[in-house]
């Protein structure tokens, strides 16, 4: 598992909460960035614009 390394400091049941924090911070960022992403899409052609890339 790799948050095994990256938490050493930790025991087990620690890491794998840590981890798994991580990991969803991660995709609540990805999220947060393609829902800006569509917001500025709708924003400078309406429904459209994303068909146009």
């Amino acid at each position: 598992m790799q948050g095994l390394q990256s938490h050493p400091h930790l025991c087990e049941d620690c890491q794998s909460r840590a981890v798994a924090a991580q990991q969803q911070a991660e995709a609540d960022e990805r999220e947060r960035q393609e829902a800006e992403e569509q917001a500025a899409g709708q924003k400078a052609g309406g429904w459209l614009s994303r068909f146009r890339t």
